[in-house]
């Protein structure tokens, strides 16, 4: 059974890194919380090693270091890593997929080098492995017994991913970075001069329309999750939602300041989840775009080799 006690590191870890996360988190069942900020504390452990890595040699070793962990794991070890231990106790608690796990790593690793010269099919490989197959590890914590269902977890995690991309360009110009494909921004690519704030706004304005059909995709699955659970994560992706239609009314100008959701809104979106939370009904319906998203997250859960 999962402990109902939270970590206050990995509460502390989710709090600080992710308020919009951290918001919707609040909405699970105390024991499904717990585990679920302890699975985004190794996620963010993850992130983190890659980020502050002082070279590409060190980052390097540390996803080598990961991985090493999941290999352990897949034996039946315990890993070396202290950190690990967190992931291992969940693996063990609820069955998770380690061929996701490593899905992640793979996207971690890719962060190592400079991001530059993406198409659409680089971006949503991307943000299948640091975004939809976190999605995928949180199913089983969240309730999610129906296995035909992570290609729905898996797109609503790409959707946030791609509201995160649109939403930091500035940020991840300054590191050498830029996830907008080539094609959508006339050859965008970072470099010492600020980014052309046209090719900017058409990429963005590109990457939320995709981002739409991932949220329609992966809403439409909510129903398959249990009750509590259903909640937050409707939540969650309602406030995503929302930062991506800020950014539309604001012209797509990411470059003039960081888009953020005031509690406020926070509020009133959670108040809307409740309410559609009550119906859990069959599977929506799905329009051509939320159906080519959710063929898009069944393909890159097969390529990873995650069965569903």
């Amino acid at each position: 059974m999962s402990s109902t006690r939270s970590s206050p590191a990995a509460r502390a870890s989710i709090r600080r890194h992710s308020r919009s996360f951290s918001f919707a988190s609040r909405l699970l069942p105390a024991d499904k919380r717990a585990d679920v900020e302890r699975l985004y504390a190794w996620c963010r452990w993850c992130d983190d090693g890659v980020d502050t890595a002082p070279t590409s040699r060190a980052a390097d070793e540390f996803v080598d270091r990961a991985s090493h962990d999941l290999r352990l794991l897949g034996r039946g070890d315990h890993p070396q890593s202290p950190e690990s231990l967190w992931f291992a106790t969940l693996v063990e608690r609820h069955d998770l997929s380690l061929a996701a796990a490593e899905a992640l790593l793979a996207g971690m690793r890719s962060d190592v080098r400079r991001a530059a010269d993406f198409n659409e099919v680089d971006l949503l490989r991307y943000c299948f492995r640091v975004a939809g197959a976190v999605g995928v590890l949180m199913c089983p914590i969240l309730g999610l017994r129906d296995r035909r269902f992570l290609p729905h977890a898996a797109a609503l995690g790409m959707g946030m991913q791609l509201t995160n991309i649109a939403r930091d360009v500035a940020e991840d110009w300054q590191r050498g970075r830029c996830y907008l494909p080539l094609e959508w921004t006339g050859g965008l690519r970072p470099g010492s001069l600020p980014p052309d704030p046209e090719g900017v706004q058409r990429g963005v304005s590109r990457i939320l329309d995709l981002a739409e059909g991932y949220y329609r995709a992966g809403q439409a699955g909510l129903g398959a999750l249990e009750g509590g659970s259903r909640l937050a994560v409707r939540t969650a992706a309602s406030v995503y939602r929302a930062i991506g239609t800020k950014i539309r009314k604001n012209g797509f100008q990411v470059l003039a300041g960081r888009v953020r959701v005031s509690t406020w809104e926070k509020l009133a979106l959670g108040g809307r989840s409740l309410l559609a939370s009550f119906s859990r009904g069959a599977p929506q319906n799905l329009d051509h775009a939320a159906t080519q998203a959710l063929t898009a997250a069944d393909g890159l859960l097969r390529a990873h080799g995650v069965s569903a």
